[in-house]
């Protein structure tokens, strides 16, 4: 199931249990949120294609008591309502789980104006806001309990184009921020979302960390680079202020020097004029699997 729908199932059965959540909406549906609308028509909330009054709303009515998710199509929640995300959710801190579907190209076809490749470099400015990219189902019913258990200002993006599990239920803590795969590798690639799911399901050669929630914990993170002989990020999104970014701000910070190796986004060209798919922007911006798989047997002198 994809992820997006694995989210709003779980929210419709939390409410169905006695949760009392709201969904507020910018002119956005689903079809994982069709029973959700027939059978808790009060507890749905459109207000049309006006982000900015989304997180106003949304905030309104949880300050009232309810917990509230706020459903948008990305980058528009937040390119178009920053200033709301930036006072309400992070300086007010109030706790709206902010979700939106469309992460990185995956939503190329329709244009550059519908990627959201800056989001995360944006929202990362927010100390308070939680930013999740989840790479799998796991991840998701996870972050259910969250919302319900320890409410907070949380943004989250859905990739349409994630689907199934790649951990199991113990691999994800949500205040560590990332989880690991292939732990005896010397090679370390950090990622999240889309690049990180994909990562998982190669042979690529390398430890894998999945930074699915920022900001993650430091201290552990360094520790997982104990030994590694170099550290590669691959993001979906632009370079400047990613996860490519985090890495070299926490290696700076903590005193560690190892080679870094950044894979993402930089339209060195401009943005595309053209309509474009994702496996297109990869090739043309060299992050396919098999050119960081190319560049991991290379480190690995292989």
């Amino acid at each position: 199931m994809k992820i997006r729908d694995v989210f709003f199932h779980g929210i419709y059965q939390l409410v169905k249990e006695g949760e009392d959540i709201v969904v507020v909406s910018s002119d956005l549906g689903a079809p994982s949120l069709d029973c959700f609308r027939k059978d808790f028509p009060n507890r749905f909330i459109n207000v049309g294609i006006a982000e900015q009054n989304l997180i106003a709303v949304a905030s309104g009515l949880q300050l009232a008591g309810k917990k509230v998710v706020a459903y948008g199509l990305n980058p528009f929640p937040v390119t178009r309502a920053f200033d709301q995300v930036r006072n309400l959710m992070a300086s007010l801190q109030i706790p709206i789980t902010l979700t939106a579907l469309n992460a990185g190209t995956c939503s190329a076809d329709a244009g550059y104006t519908h990627m959201p490749i800056e989001n995360i470099a944006v929202l990362r400015t927010l100390k308070n806001v939680q930013i999740l990219n989840p790479s799998d189902e796991i991840t998701i019913r996870k972050l259910l309990r969250e919302i319900v258990e320890n409410p907070k200002p949380r943004y989250v993006q859905f990739d349409k184009f994630i689907e199934g599990s790649l951990y199991s239920e113990s691999d994800i803590c949500c205040e560590k921020g990332f989880a690991t795969k292939n732990q005896n590798c010397k090679v370390v690639i950090v990622s999240s979302g889309i690049m990180a799911h994909n990562l998982m399901k190669s042979k690529v050669p390398a430890k894998i960390i999945d930074c699915f929630s920022l900001p993650i914990q430091e201290e552990e993170f360094v520790k997982e680079l104990n030994g590694c002989k170099q550290v590669i990020t691959v993001e979906d999104g632009v370079l400047p202020g990613g996860i490519g970014s985090m890495v070299l701000e926490i290696l700076s910070d903590f005193n560690v020097a190892v080679p870094v190796k950044r894979f993402g986004l930089r339209f060195c060209q401009g943005y595309p004029e053209r309509y474009v798919n994702r496996e297109m922007v990869f090739h043309e911006q060299g992050l396919t699997i098999a050119e960081i798989e190319r560049y991991v047997h290379e480190v690995n002198g292989e």
